[in-house]
């Protein structure tokens, strides 16, 4: 009798902790488990740095930990030097600005570094054996990427960042030396490359002073005369479109987002029209009041010649608007892409 007793109510208090047990489980399981990344992005004039806490199942960040980015020019480095490579000088720089943002960061713990280098580093012949250096010194591997990689990822950012779905989307990234669109086209991603950045926007109103470039120097103001000249010259300097991307942009669904923090044109035109959604027209609008001097905040040379260059892609490529949404280069799109990450799996 005792026996049966306990069988039977030992059973009946099991099946209820059983099921707490299992529902604990099944919310533990719901939690998303994250990992603590960081992603370094090397652009022509700086060194972008995004740690995250991600999500690697989803592919998602959760929370940004920090994003910052640090002058490290080497562009202008190899515009100086008058050679397609890097000097002594700015590889230290690189190195020590890389190893002290460790140090920096460190509290965060992240797990993996991994970067990504684009237009300088395309160009100079020296530039692997710099990442070869800094990954054999501090651990981190950077990989130069090709204009097109550059483009998928700027994709992936946008996409992240703005929460527009992928097949209404068309991505706009533009650095120093070159900007990327990127979109969807029979679900293959096709990405158009152009020449145009900060760097030769900069050496071409250079030449139309006829003046030597000079990047120490603090930029005169623009005339407007200089303007609708650089934006003639810019715009020749534009790629071609596909029939089916310039139906994607004019299909009345898509939406053109332009990424970058606040040293990209895009976030220059925020500033110049006063929204984070404007049009060419009112970046027309804004450069002919810059340099009238007719608007209540007025804006550095090096701004201005950012929101026309802007106005000339835009207008040369039929791009009638787009949306400013903040990113750290292409980090944010690094940090949740798992070819790039070997701990893609672990837990912290």
């Amino acid at each position: 009798m005792k026996s049966s007793f306990f069988r039977r109510y030992g059973l009946a208090l099991c099946i209820p902790l059983a099921v707490g047990a299992f529902f604990t489980w099944k919310l533990s399981s719901d939690k998303p488990q994250t990992i603590t990344r960081a992603a370094v992005d090397v652009g022509s004039g700086g060194l972008k740095v995004t740690i995250a806490k991600v999500d690697p199942q989803s592919q998602k960040i959760h929370k940004i930990l920090y994003s910052k980015e640090h002058s490290v020019p080497l562009k202008r480095d190899m515009q100086v030097g008058g050679k397609s490579e890097f000097s002594e000088k700015i590889q230290a720089v690189a190195l020590e600005t890389l190893s002290n943002l460790q140090k920096e960061t460190a509290t965060y713990q992240p797990v993996e570094w991994q970067g990504i280098a684009t237009a300088a580093s395309r160009q100079a012949k020296n530039a692997q054996q710099m990442y070869d250096k800094i990954e054999q010194d501090l651990g981190v591997k950077i990989s130069i990427i090709s204009q097109e990689e550059e483009g998928r990822l700027g994709f992936t950012t946008a996409a992240s960042v703005s929460g527009v779905p992928e097949e209404q989307l068309i991505s706009f990234d533009s650095g120093s030396g070159s900007f990327q669109l990127t979109t969807l086209l029979n679900g293959e991603l096709e990405v158009i490359e152009g020449e145009l950045g900060h760097i030769p926007s900069l050496q071409i109103l250079m030449d139309i002073r006829g003046e030597k470039l000079d990047l120490a120097t603090p930029l005169k103001p623009i005339t407007l005369e200089e303007a609708d000249l650089l934006v003639q010259k810019l715009e020749e300097r534009v790629p071609t479109m596909s029939d089916p991307f310039r139906a994607k942009l004019n299909d009345p669904t898509t939406t053109v987002i332009g990424i970058g923090n606040e040293n990209f044109i895009f976030a220059m035109g925020a500033e110049a029209s006063g929204k984070d959604t404007y049009t060419k027209d009112e970046l027309a609008k804004a450069i002919e009041g810059q340099v009238n001097h007719t608007v209540a905040k007025e804006m550095t040379s090096t701004r201005v010649l950012g929101i026309i260059l802007l106005y000339s892609i835009m207008d040369g490529m039929g791009i009638d608007h787009l949306t400013y949404k903040y990113a750290n280069g292409s980090c944010e799109g690094l940090l949740v892409d798992s070819d790039y990450w070997q701990n893609s799996t672990s837990v912290g």
